[in-house]
């Protein structure tokens, strides 16, 4: 009789069929046979829970559960889509429940997992909704499941803007901010601040993110006090781009710590002053100044360029003589981390890859869902950040220059180069 034939039967009925009709035999082989071997090991479970064979009774006549139908269920794997028939089991001691497939399940929760990552990964929302069909049979991942997924990557934003800071121990503090169409009622696009830091174990860290409408000096205040009353410690130094708003808010909110202004931005604003002729040799003398091998012999080259040629270049060198001290802070760190802290060009290319990433959506729903997968991109692009170096007489040094920071010091690598 038909209802004494488990579904297996009829499966394995229809692998045979199309290994032989197919035009794709083996194309076919591969979802066909999963599937029965699936169903029969859920039979074969079956089986072992109830402790008797396909429509079998136990032997003492004693009711140890009952078998009650089939509920449809699909399962996505490797192989694509598959259709399963899970028994239904009823009176039984206890509940029955497939390790098959809840082993299955978990692989097809990694499945979804693929989505936020393609999301970060610069894919549009369409693509997504296509991607998982086209490469891997798995049906169901529509508007609804990329919502989920968006709620999701909100909800771990969310926490992440509000973590506790007081682990980490900063040793350098970079900031800067990058301009987005956020919110659809925006004619103008708003500043997204953004921080990460360098810690006294060596690691990088992407630290905070936030609107600040634009880089004021009000907004910039905001963005740190959020993070000081989260737990940051106060760093030996911050480095920044020219933004006046940026340099006032630290001087505001941490006054004890040191600036280093971005030498990249200033070396474009000098030779922007400059005729193209006069740059290549402009750009080779103050690149001496900017790498000398202490903070005294940087600042003497520095003024020696701005006197020598003040008369022949005067705007220029009224650019590089603007806050010079600040441009050459960093000559007073070790010479191992001054090419990690000499700019801010991490965050530049943190800030580009996000920019090429979020192009698929020309316009986001909400501040929100913008700032969302914004976070998410610059987390999945920081994964592969390297940390610096942190031996003894390094980490010497900065406690030296957190207590002192005029205090001098013979640096050994440089005195290995000079040797």
């Amino acid at each position: 009789m038909a209802t004494r034939v488990p579904p297996s039967k009829p499966m394995e009925q229809a692998l045979y069929t199309d290994l032989f009709t197919s035009g794709d035999p083996l194309g076919e082989a591969a979802p066909r046979g999963a599937q029965l071997i699936l169903q029969k090991a859920l039979e074969a479970e079956t089986e072992q829970f109830l402790g008797r064979g396909w429509y079998e009774r136990a032997n003492d006549g004693a009711t140890t559960g009952h078998r009650n139908g089939y509920e449809r269920k699909n399962v996505h794997c490797g192989e694509g889509t598959i259709a399963l028939a899970v028994p239904q089991l009823r009176d039984t001691m206890e509940p029955f429940e497939s390790v098959g497939l809840t082993a299955i399940g978990k692989r097809s929760a990694r499945l979804l997992e693929m989505i936020p990552m393609l999301y970060v990964k610069g894919m549009s929302q369409r693509d997504i909704e296509g991607a998982p069909i086209e490469a891997l049979g798995v049906e169901d991942t529509g508007r609804s499941v990329i919502s989920q997924v968006r709620r999701g990557l909100r909800g771990e934003f969310e926490r992440w803007q509000n973590r506790d800071l007081s682990e980490y121990r900063l040793m350098y503090l970079f900031l800067d901010g990058i301009y987005l169409s956020l919110r659809p009622e925006d004619t103008r696009k708003v500043a997204v601040l953004c921080a990460y830091g360098m810690l006294w174990d060596g690691r990088k860290v992407l630290l905070h993110l936030a609107i600040g409408d634009k880089e004021s000096t009000v907004c910039w205040e905001a963005f740190l006090e959020d993070m000081k009353a989260r737990g940051l410690t106060d760093p030996l130094l911050a480095i920044v781009d020219g933004n006046a708003g940026v340099r006032k808010a630290l001087r505001h909110k941490l006054p004890r710590t040191l600036v280093q202004r971005c030498q990249v931005h200033r070396m474009r604003n000098v030779l922007t002053k400059l005729h193209e002729v006069a740059r290549p040799l402009l750009k080779k003398l103050i690149l001496k100044a900017f790498t000398a091998g202490s903070y005294p012999q940087g600042l003497a080259l520095g003024r020696a360029i701005i006197a020598e040629h003040r008369e022949a270049f005067p705007e220029a060198m009224k650019y590089l003589e603007r806050d010079l001290e600040e441009c050459l802070t960093v000559l007073k760190f070790p010479f191992a981390h001054r090419v990690k802290i000499r700019t801010t060009n991490l965050l530049e290319r943190l800030f580009g890859e996000g920019k090429r990433r979020t192009k698929i959506i020309p316009r986001f729903t909400s501040e929100s869902s913008g700032l969302t997968l914004l976070f998410a991109v610059l987390v999945d692009a920081s994964e592969g950040w390297r940390g610096v170096r942190m031996p003894a007489y390094i980490r010497a040094r900065l406690e030296q220059l957190a207590g002192n920071p005029e205090s001098e010091w013979e640096d050994p690598d440089l005195m290995k180069l000079a040797a």
